[in-house]
């Protein structure tokens, strides 16, 4: 009986830590980061150019959360904008974003990379 009172507490210490760390690790991916900067890394000077003069239509707004979907929309944005002025069989897959939150009070910046 003692040994079966043992392996309880020691159960019980268990999954009481399993469940601190757990809580721990949940509330770290629920900080609202916002955006603080957008950088555009294009190597072809035309497209460059072209999504210099549609900047104003980015679907990323400084302040904004970090959310999948404003990537989305942004990569769907882009890919149309070039494929209407530039190259018709542009490639979605030539676009990427590198987003780095390390910056301070929960601020991200994002890369946007634009491969030809």
């Amino acid at each position: 009986m003692k040994t079966f009172k043992l392996i309880f507490a020691a159960f019980l210490m268990c999954v009481t830590i399993i469940s601190c760390s757990t809580a721990k690790q949940s509330s770290d991916f629920n900080i609202d980061y916002k955006l603080e900067k957008v950088v555009f890394d294009v190597k072809d000077n035309r497209v460059k150019q072209l999504l210099e003069r549609q900047k104003n239509k980015t679907e990323f707004k400084k302040g904004q959360s970090l959310k999948k979907s404003t990537f989305t929309k942004e990569r769907s944005r882009i890919v149309k904008l070039i494929r209407e002025n530039h190259n018709s069989n542009f490639s979605v897959n030539k676009i990427r974003f590198e987003i780095d939150t390390t910056l301070a009070d929960n601020k991200f910046s994002v890369v946007a990379i634009v491969q030809e």
